[in-house]
């Protein structure tokens, strides 16, 4: 016969094993609505992990989009595209780590950690697939996940990203404003800041380990070179390559990033001028 002593024992240990198992895994908040300035409706939700709580809002509906806004942004950053979005995906916009509502430890604060911390939130998500846009560090973290969990993303878009913080990737001026993160006398700003110059060079062998379909975009005026995204274009084994013109890392015109988040709902292509040219070739010398 079971003891009222044993029975008491093990409803502690399941009490204790779920606090533990939501330390580890992380958990969810309930939802709360939300209603933006320009009338689109959505709800914010809060995913607590061992190290962070990430604040992340959800609109519209169709295929997963999660949105990884760039360095010192947030959730915000994404509400001028939504009205041209929501009526073909479920947009998942996060603040990363340490942005916007997300807390975080500070002293744990890289892109490595972040991407740890989204995949998570990944997984809590529950979706078998998910595509991605991300813009700038949002698109080093979105680089990092497409190789750490690729059997969980769909396609991505990719702008305004460099894989390394030197003078091959970006212009030198900004290298140099970044380095003397120390000056700047925000707390908020100089931590985010501080993240990009203790960036770690994403290996090239990495990037080529990114197989699913990716867009790379980058401004014709972008803080990142031109050279550099065509780097990583020829490196990445699936992928197409998208420069803006008149646009600068800030992305004036958002009517081009609307476009390519709608071109991903589409059959991906690659085609090759090379391939079309024999084919023709083929057809002529038949003849």
């Amino acid at each position: 016969m079971i003891s009222i002593n044993h029975l008491r024992r093990a409803s502690i240990m399941k009490r204790i094993l779920l606090v533990l198992i939501s330390l580890f895994l992380g958990t969810q908040v309930l939802a709360q609505d939300v209603v933006l300035s320009n009338g689109v409706k959505g709800q914010s939700f809060e995913f607590k992990t061992q190290h962070s709580t990430l604040h992340y809002e959800k609109f519209g509906s169709g295929n997963p989009l999660l949105v990884l806004h760039g360095n010192g942004g947030s959730t915000k950053s994404v509400y001028r595209l939504l009205p041209e979005l929501v009526s073909e995906y479920e947009v998942i916009a996060v603040d990363s780590p340490c942005h916007g509502q997300s807390s975080c430890n500070e002293n744990l604060l890289s892109y490595e950690f972040i991407t740890k911390e989204l995949t998570a939130l990944i997984n809590e998500l529950g979706y078998e697939k998910i595509r991605i846009w991300g813009h700038s560090d949002g698109g080093i973290v979105g680089l990092m996940l497409g190789y750490t969990i690729p059997q969980k993303i769909d396609r991505m878009l990719i702008s305004g990203a460099n894989t390394r913080l030197d003078t091959t990737a970006m212009l030198p001026e900004i290298v140099g404003m970044v380095n003397r993160y120390e000056e700047i006398p925000i707390p908020d700003m100089r931590l985010q800041v501080k993240l990009m110059a203790e960036q770690k060079a994403i290996p090239d062998s990495k990037i080529t380990e990114v197989s699913m379909p990716v867009t790379l975009m980058v401004g014709d005026r972008d803080a990142v070179k031109i050279e550099h995204t065509l780097e990583l274009f020829k490196l990445l084994p699936n992928a197409n390559l998208n420069v803006l013109p008149g646009t600068s890392h800030f992305l004036e015109n958002p009517e081009y990033v609307i476009t390519q988040l709608k071109m991903m709902n589409k059959p991906f292509k690659s085609p090759s001028t090379l391939d079309i040219v024999q084919q023709i070739s083929d057809q002529i010398f038949q003849n």
